[in-house]
C-alpha cells in the first residue's frame, strides 16, 4: 500500500461525512460538479500521449468493444437477474449502477494504477456516448419502465465533460509547456482536494435521509462493496478467456471506476430513491478498490515479469 492511496481513501471518504454532517457548504457546489470532474480529467490528461489516442494499438479497439459491450449490456443485465432473484427492491438500482458509463473520473486512476491510459480513455468516450441509448434501452426491456431520457441534453453533458479538458490540454501543451511541468508538480494535491469536494457534494442531499433511515443506507452500502468486488472479479477473470485480447487491468478499471455520479443524477430525475442512494454509496468501495487494484497491479506486473505476458 502506498502512502498516497492511503491518503487518498482518507481524504476522500472524509469528504463523504463531511457532506452528511455538514451539507450546506458542500450544497453549494452542487450546480459545478460537472467542472469538478472536467478539473479532475484535465489533470488525468497530463500523463496522456494524445497521438497513442489518435492510433490505437493493433486489437485496442476490439478490447475496447469488448470491455464496452460487457460494460454497458452483459454485466448489468446478468446483475438484474441475480438481483431480482436475490434482493428484489434492490433489483432496479442495480441494474442502474451497472449499466452506468466508464466513468471521467478512471483515466485518473488509471495513470495511478500504470492501466494502458488510452484505452481506457476510449472506454469512457465510448461507453458515455451509448449510455443514453443503452441506458434507457435495458431498464424499458429488464424493468418495463418508460424513461424519458433527454439525449441531447446527456450528450451535451458528457461531451463537455469529456472533450473540453482534452482540447484545453492540447492548447496547453502546445502554447505553455511550462504549465505542464508545473501542473505535473501539484497534480496530486490538486486532484484530492478536488475527489474531497465531489465526495462531499454528492452525500449532502442525503443527510436527513440518513438520519431518518439508517438501515437503508448500510443496505446500500454493503450491497454497493458487493458489487465492486463482483466488477473487480469480472475484469480480473475475464481476460483468461481471451488473454491475448483482453487485459485484466484495462477491465478491471474501466469496470471498478464508473460514472454512479452520473448514475445519481439520472436516477434522481427519472427513478426511485434505492437507485439515487445506491449510487451515491458506491463512492465508498470505489475509493477503496485503490488498494486491491494496487496490488493486483503488482501481482499483475510480477507474474508479467516471470512469463512474458500478463494474462
Amino acid at each position: 500500500m502506498r502512502a498516497r492511496d492511503l491518503l487518498l481513501v482518507i481524504v476522500t471518504i472524509g469528504g463523504m461525512g463531511a457532506g452528511l454532517l455538514a451539507p450546506g457548504p458542500a450544497l453549494a457546489f452542487k450546480d459545478l460538479t460537472p467542472y469538478l470532474l472536467m478539473g479532475l480529467l484535465f489533470l488525468s490528461f497530463l500523463r496522456l500521449d494524445f497521438a497513442a489516442l489518435l492510433k490505437p494499438a493493433p486489437g485496442g479497439l476490439a478490447e475496447v468493444a469488448i470491455w464496452s459491450l460487457v460494460k454497458l449490456l452483459v454485466l448489468p443485465a446478468c446483475l438484474w437477474g441475480l438481483a431480482k432473484w436475490l434482493w428484489p427492491e434492490w433489483a432496479l438500482a442495480v441494474l442502474v449502477l451497472s449499466a452506468v458509463s466508464t466513468g471521467v473520473t478512471c483515466p485518473f486512476y488509471a495513470s495511478l494504477l500504470g492501466a494502458d491510459l488510452p484505452r481506457v480513455l476510449l472506454m469512457v468516450v465510448a461507453t458515455s456516448l451509448a449510455l443514453p441509448l443503452s441506458l434507457p434501452a435495458l431498464i424499458k426491456l429488464l424493468v418495463g419502465a418508460e424513461t424519458a431520457v433527454p439525449y441531447a441534453d446527456m450528450f451535451r453533458l458528457l461531451a463537455m465533460i469529456i472533450f473540453a479538458p482534452a482540447a484545453l490540454m492540447g492548447l496547453v501543451r502546445r502554447f505553455w509547456p511550462q504549465l505542464v511541468d508545473f501542473l505535473g508538480r501539484v497534480s496530486f494535491p490538486l486532484s484530492t482536494a478536488l475527489l474531497f469536494t465531489i465526495s462531499a457534494v454528492v452525500f449532502a442531499p442525503f443527510g436527513e435521509h440518513f438520519a431518518r433511515d439508517p438501515g437503508r443506507f448500510l443496505a446500500a452500502t454493503l450491497l454497493s462493496f458487493g458489487l465492486c468486488g463482483l466488477y473487480l472479479a469480472v475484469g480480473r477473470l475475464l481476460p483468461r478467456l481471451a488473454p491475448s485480447i483482453l487485459s485484466p487491468l484495462t477491465g478491471m478499471t474501466a469496470l471498478v471506476y464508473i460514472n454512479n455520479v452520473l448514475g445519481v443524477v439520472f436516477a434522481s430525475r427519472f427513478l426511485d430513491f434505492n437507485s439515487v442512494l445506491l449510487c451515491g454509496c458506491y463512492l465508498f468501495p470505489i475509493y477503496l478498490a485503490l488498494l486491491p487494484l494496487r496490488w493486483l497491479t503488482r501481482h499483475l506486473a510480477d507474474a508479467g515479469s516471470g512469463s512474458g505476458s500478463l494474462g
